[in-house]
């Protein structure tokens, strides 16, 4: 046996037997597939008409199988049908950023207040959120992987049906291959390089650069275990995991690590990536780092190294800290997607910070990322338009770029085609013959959200929305929410086996003083 066969066969034994991972949370709705084509009659369909979004009234969607097999105007049949009255049914969301396992161990401590630095002028967040993803790693594989279900189980509960998902160790990936596996969900998993274990010391070098240049050799070898790993998994369950590869953060990496990562990723589905070399008001010390070294900037370096030329899809979160004027006519190419992510870093720390009105105006293919802390697809759908219209209003008389002032319907479109789009997928992201049949249904007239009767624009409705306001949804056919509750999964007992778990690792985060006192407030000081 070559070394690599035995590296495969131990990787290959992580993806574990399906069926048994999540028996602590198994519940007992289960869903029983159709025999037959089965019709779906909401009031409002969102359809792909033309090569364009077209929102249809009074129309049902017909599936068979795995596919879409009809749009059509309603009409009395004799085939099995699904009432979805007051609902406007839509395709499966797709986010194009996350960290799976992080999101429940890390809600609720990370969104508070800045607190000022020494200096007057720079801010910082008050409690970081690296603590406990290095904590995940710690956890046994039964616990790992219902931390991830929790946070998948809350993603396809709001409607999101595909996740590029960026894992923050080789480990996690393995995790969330296992569980999306389990619950029938489709991913671009890929493990971050360097993983939680090492990269701390890598990213947090202050300005010896020594650790980084160390780090390569042991960098060269991760970055051959996550590409072992995902040949292993290619393409299982019908095609539903197509794995990536993933630069943790660009300042960790070495020209020889990069392009060893593009390598990889050339002979699986991608490239994905942070562009987040500064944010804030603060001297950043990623830009400074890799002027430092390389005597670029974030997008200029890693142009030079061929990473846009476009040999391999590209997947870039946040682009915080780029020049617009310069980076983004960069990005504005076919093999590259922006994903804006709302609630990154905690819903409301960094507010229309994420460029993406001027990114639409560029010509930028952009997408929404859930990143981690928020798992509700409409909350960020929301927060996404919302932040977006706040960052053209507030700097369209001074923007040195041109700027799009996003609607629901911008929102919707990142959402679902935006993201199909960069996957290179024309059967995702849509609802038309021949495109897979990933359906999620909202309820658009209830309490809170609507006016107890159909509506005469349903969309606009989605910004009083969230994720609970999501009835049925469905990947390749099969149905995983139905009537609001998630197929096969005590929601209950999920919650408390979960909880347990960040218990134990909240107690341990206080022992060490994650927990700073925040204040309510902050002063922020005249710039002149």
């Amino acid at each position: 046996m070559t070394v690599e066969s035995a590296r495969r066969e131990g990787l290959q034994a992580s993806i574990g037997a399906r069926g048994a991972l999540l028996d602590r949370v198994r519940g007992e709705r289960t869903s029983v597939p159709a025999t037959g084509p089965l019709v779906l009659a909401p009031s409002w369909v969102l359809a792909w008409q033309d090569g364009r979004m077209a929102l249809l009234r009074d129309h049902e969607v017909v599936v068979e199988g795995d596919r879409v097999l009809e749009v059509r105007p309603r009409r009395g049949s004799v085939d099995q049908r699904v009432d979805m009255h007051g609902q406007v049914l839509v395709p499966g969301f797709i986010s194009m950023h996350g960290h799976a396992a992080g999101g429940a161990a890390t809600r609720g401590y990370v969104e508070g207040n800045l607190t000022p630095m020494a200096k007057g002028v720079e801010l910082r967040q008050g409690r970081q959120f690296l603590h406990a993803m290095v904590m995940l790693d710690d956890l046994s594989d039964e616990d790992l992987d219902l931390m991830t279900a929790l946070n998948l189980v809350e993603m396809v509960r709001g409607g999101c049906t595909t996740q590029v998902e960026m894992s923050k160790s080789l480990r996690q990936m393995q995790s969330y291959v296992r569980v999306a596996r389990e619950l029938g969900l489709r991913g671009y998993p890929s493990g971050a390089v360097p993983g939680m274990k090492r990269i701390l010391p890598i990213w947090k070098r202050g300005e010896d650069d020594q650790p980084l240049l160390d780090s390569v050799a042991g960098t060269l070898a991760e970055i051959e275990d996550n590409l072992v790993y995902a040949r292993s998994i290619d393409g299982v369950d019908d095609g539903r995991i197509r794995p990536m590869m993933a630069p943790a953060t660009n300042a960790v990496h070495t020209p020889e690590t990069y392009l060893a990562m593009k390598t990889a990723a050339q002979e699986l589905h991608g490239l994905h990536i942070h562009l987040q070399s500064g944010y804030g008001r603060a001297p950043q010390p990623d830009t400074q780092a890799l002027q430092r070294l390389w005597g670029h900037d974030e997008v200029p370096w890693l142009e030079s190294l061929g990473i846009f030329d476009g040999s391999v899809r590209v997947f870039g979160a946040h682009l915080l800290g780029i020049d617009l004027a310069r980076d983004l006519p960069v990005l504005a190419n076919d093999h590259f997607t922006f994903a804006n992510c709302p609630s990154g870093t905690g819903a409301g720390v960094t507010p229309a910070q994420w460029p993406w009105p001027e990114a639409l105006g560029a010509g930028v293919n952009s997408g929404i990322g859930l990143d981690t802390h928020s798992n509700d697809y409409l909350e960020n759908l929301k927060m996404a338009v919302i932040y977006g219209r706040i960052r053209a209003d507030f700097l369209g008389d001074s923007t040195p770029v041109p700027m799009v002032r996003p609607s629901i319907w911008t929102g919707l479109e990142a959402a679902t085609v935006g993201g199909a789009r960069g996957l290179g997928r024309d059967d995702l992201g849509r609802i038309e013959a021949g495109a897979k049949a990933d359906l999620t249904s909202i309820d658009v007239t209830g309490l809170l959200v609507g006016v107890g009767t159909v509506p005469r624009e349903p969309l606009n409705h989605l910004f009083y929305a969230n994720g609970l306001s999501v009835r049925n949804v469905m990947t390749d056919g099969n149905w995983q929410v139905r009537d609001g509750h998630v197929l096969g999964i005590d929601e209950d007992r999920i919650l408390a086996e979960s909880g347990r778990i960040v218990q134990a690792m909240w107690d341990e985060m206080e022992r060490a003083d994650v927990f700073v006192d925040q204040p309510d407030h902050d002063l922020v000081p005249a710039c002149c």
